[in-house]
């Protein structure tokens, strides 16, 4: 496994902390890789794939976090502000349910189909 920088590491541990529930397809191809969204965990039942899907959305999507060059410091770190503040408002015992857009849901839609969907 390749070396991660700091900056890399911190935001793979924010992923993780905001979206690892357990990723079914994941582990019926690796079984030895248990992805766990912990705090997502923690919701509802009917709402656990919205803040799913919302938190990858966010990380992957080319006009969100999937679209930045690790190299560009600044938006990382921005980003991950920004991940931190949601994840601590999540993680606070109001929030129950979150809003998916048509935006998203189409997005990954496209990603379960295994093709690009571009939104600039």
């Amino acid at each position: 496994m390749a070396r991660r920088s700091g900056l890399q590491g911190e935001v793979l541990k924010l992923y993780r902390r905001q979206v690892l529930v357990l990723d079914y397809e994941a582990l019926a191809s690796n079984p030895w890789s248990s992805s766990y969204l912990r705090c997502i965990r923690t919701k509802p039942p009917e709402a656990q794939p919205k803040f799913r899907l919302y938190t990858q959305y966010l990380f992957r999507h080319p006009t969100q976090g999937g679209g930045i060059s690790k190299r560009d410091f600044t938006t990382v770190e921005y980003l991950l502000r920004q991940g931190h503040k949601t994840l601590e408002m999540w993680q606070m015992g109001g929030i129950n349910d979150c809003r998916v857009t048509q935006d998203m849901r189409d997005w990954s839609q496209a990603e379960r189909l295994g093709r690009k969907h571009d939104h600039f």
